[in-house]
C-alpha cells in the first residue's frame, strides 16, 4: 500500500523589498525676458513626477522628472513674488534581489536630501541638490503545501488558510480641463495644484470604474498686496480602467494625484482655460482560501512530517478619515506678516510603536513640511520651514514589517496666521485606502512513512486517558496511534461532517480504542 499525497502551490506573502535611489539635481534656470531680474531667492522646492513606474520580473523601472520650482523677489519695492520652474529628467532601473514579485507599479515616496540654490546673475539661477526616491515592492513566496492524504492508515487534521492577494494594479495618466476666471491684471500666479477626492470605486468583470473630483487650487498674489489668495475649482471625473481577470466580488482601492497644471487666457480677467494632467492608481485585492493539512500521522506506520510557515495578507482596516495638524512656533520677529503657506506632504508608512511594552505594535506615520512665507516692514519675504509628523488614528498589534499600507494622503485645507509673535498653521489631511497585515499559518509540506508499528497480541484494546479542558482530540488520538473518529465515537463526542470536535470542552476521562 502506498500513501497518496496531494499538493498545491500557494502564493504567500514574502515581505516587502524597499530601496532608496538618489536622484541628483544639477541644472541652471534661466529667467525669461518677461520676468524681472532676481534680487533674492525666497524658496526652492523639488518634487518628483513619475511618468513610468513598473515592476516586471525582478526589475523595477521608473522614469520621470524632478520639478524644480524657485520663488524669488526682484529689486522692485513691495512683497511681490515671482515663480520659475525647471524640469530635470531622470531614469532608474533597479535589479531586485532574487525572488518573485508582484507585477505592476511600485509604491513610491521620498524626501529632499539637500538643495543649494543661488543666483549666479540677475537672470540665471544655479541649482544643485539631491532627492531620495524610495520604492516598495511586494514579494511573493511560493509555498508547496499538502492539501490531502489518503491510505496507509493516515489520519489528518485540516485547516483553512485565508488571505488577500493583489490580482491587479494599474496606473493611468489622464488629462482634464475646465474654465476658470483669470486673476486680476498685475496678479502673479505662484502655484496651481490640488488633489483627487475619491467618490466611488466599483468593479465589474474585467473593469474598474472610478468616480471622483479633482479639487484644484490656484494660488496667486494680487498686485500691490502681501497676502496670497487661493481660488478653487472642482472638476468631476469618471474613468474606466481595463483590468483583465478581476470580478465584481473583489476589493478595489483607488487614488489619484495631480501632476501638472496650466492656466491660459488671452486677457486678464477673462475666462481662462485650465488644463491639468493627473494620474489614477487602481489596485484590486481578492480574498482567497486554501484548505491544507495542518498535521498528520499514520495508525500503522511511524510518521515523519515537515511543517512550514505560510504568511498571508489579511485586511486590518479600511481607512477613510481627516487628520488635523496644528503647528505653532515663535516668529523670529514679531513684526513679520504671514502671507501664505505651501505644504510638502510625505507618505504614511507603518512604524513600530516604541512604548508598546512586550507586545509588538505599529501605527501609520508620515512626515511633512510647511513652507511659511513671511514679509517684513521693508517688503522682504522670507520662507520658514516647519517640519511635522502626522498619523491617522489607530494602533494595531503586530510587527511593522508585516504591515502593507495601500494608502493615499493629500492636504485638503491649509491656513496660516499669527497671534502676536506666535505663528500658527492649521492643516487638514485626507487619508483613504486599505491597511493589510500578514498573519502566519502552519501547514505540512512533507510527510514520510517509516517502519510499521509492532502490536503485541496481548496489547490492550482500550486505554484510559484523563484529558484536560482545551486539549485537541486529534492530538490525543495521535499520541496513541488511534483513529480520531473512533475516539470520538467511543466517548460520544460531537462530530461535524464526520470529523471529531476540535477541542475537549472540559476535563474528562476518555476511552481510547486501539486502532485495528
Amino acid at each position: 500500500m502506498e500513501l497518496k499525497v496531494f499538493k498545491d502551490t500557494l502564493a504567500a506573502y514574502g515581505g516587502r523589498w524597499e530601496g532608496r535611489q538618489e536622484l541628483p539635481v544639477e541644472t541652471e534656470i534661466l529667467i525669461p525676458d518677461y520676468l524681472p531680474a532676481v534680487f533674492k531667492i525666497v524658496k526652492c522646492r523639488v518634487e518628483p513626477i513619475l511618468l513610468q513606474n513598473r515592476v516586471a520580473g525582478a526589475r523595477w523601472q521608473c522614469e520621470g522628472f524632478l520639478r524644480c520650482t524657485v520663488y524669488y523677489q526682484s529689486d522692485e519695492p513691495g512683497c511681490r513674488l515671482y515663480r520659475v520652474e525647471q524640469k530635470f529628467a531622470f531614469e532608474k532601473s533597479v535589479e531586485l534581489p532574487a525572488g518573485s514579485y508582484a507585477e505592476g507599479p511600485a509604491q513610491t515616496w521620498g524626501e529632499l536630501e539637500y538643495c543649494n540654490c543661488r543666483a549666479v546673475s540677475e537672470h540665471r539661477i544655479d541649482l544643485r541638490g539631491a532627492y531620495i526616491l524610495c520604492g516598495a515592492v511586494l514579494a511573493r513566496r511560493e509555498c508547496e503545501l499538502l492539501t490531502s492524504l489518503a491510505d496507509c492508515g493516515i489520519e489528518q487534521r485540516a485547516r483553512t488558510l485565508r488571505g488577500m492577494q493583489r490580482v491587479a494594479a494599474e496606473e493611468k495618466t489622464l488629462t482634464a480641463s475646465a474654465v476658470l476666471p483669470m486673476p486680476e491684471a498685475g496678479a502673479t500666479v505662484l502655484e496651481i495644484g490640488g488633489h483627487f477626492a475619491l467618490g466611488e470605486a466599483s468593479l465589474q468583470t474585467g473593469q474598474a470604474s472610478v468616480q471622483g473630483v479633482l479639487q484644484v487650487q490656484v494660488c496667486c498674489q494680487p498686485a500691490g498686496e502681501e497676502q496670497l489668495t487661493v481660488r478653487t475649482k472642482e472638476i468631476p471625473v469618471q474613468q474606466t480602467v481595463d483590468l483583465p481577470g478581476v470580478t465584481a466580488e473583489d476589493t478595489c482601492v483607488a487614488w489619484g494625484e495631480i501632476q501638472a497644471c496650466t492656466l491660459a487666457a488671452p486677457d486678464a480677467g477673462e475666462e481662462g482655460a485650465l488644463s491639468l494632467g493627473w494620474k489614477l492608481h487602481v489596485e484590486v485585492w481578492r480574498e482567497t482560501a486554501c484548505t491544507v493539512v495542518a498535521d498528520a500521522y499514520s495508525t500503522l506506520y511511524q510518521t515523519q512530517t515537515v511543517q512550514t510557515a505560510c504568511k498571508l495578507l489579511n485586511k486590518t482596516a479600511d481607512l477613510a478619515e481627516r487628520v488635523s495638524v496644528v503647528l505653532q512656533d515663535e516668529l523670529p520677529d514679531p513684526e513679520l506678516t504671514v502671507t501664505g503657506c505651501f505644504v510638502t506632504l510625505g507618505k504614511a508608512v507603518p512604524m513600530a510603536v516604541q512604548d508598546a511594552g512586550a507586545a509588538a505594535q505599529f501605527c501609520l506615520c508620515g512626515k511633512g513640511t510647511a513652507h511659511v512665507l513671511c514679509a517684513d516692514a521693508r517688503g522682504e519675504v522670507t520662507c520658514f520651514d516647519k517640519n511635522f509628523t502626522w498619523r491617522p488614528e489607530g494602533v494595531w498589534q503586530g510587527a511593522a514589517p508585516d504591515a502593507c499600507a495601500c494608502v493615499s494622503a493629500a492636504v485638503t485645507r491649509v491656513s496660516s496666521s499669527k497671534n502676536g509673535a506666535q505663528l500658527q498653521v492649521e492643516l487638514e489631511i485626507g487619508v483613504s485606502g486599505l491597511l493589510l497585515q500578514a498573519h502566519t499559518g502552519e501547514a505540512l509540506c512533507e510527510v514520510e512513512l517509516g517502519e510499521a508499528y509492532e502490536r503485541p497480541a496481548d496489547a490492550p484494546a482500550l486505554y484510559l486517558y484523563y484529558a484536560a479542558a482545551g486539549e485537541r482530540v486529534f492530538d490525543i488520538a495521535k499520541r496513541y496511534h488511534a483513529r480520531a473518529k473512533d475516539l470520538a465515537a467511543a466517548n460520544r463526542l460531537p462530530c461535524d461532517g464526520g470529523a471529531a470536535q476540535d477541542c475537549i470542552a472540559q476535563a474528562a476521562c476518555l476511552l481510547i480504542p486501539a486502532a485495528q
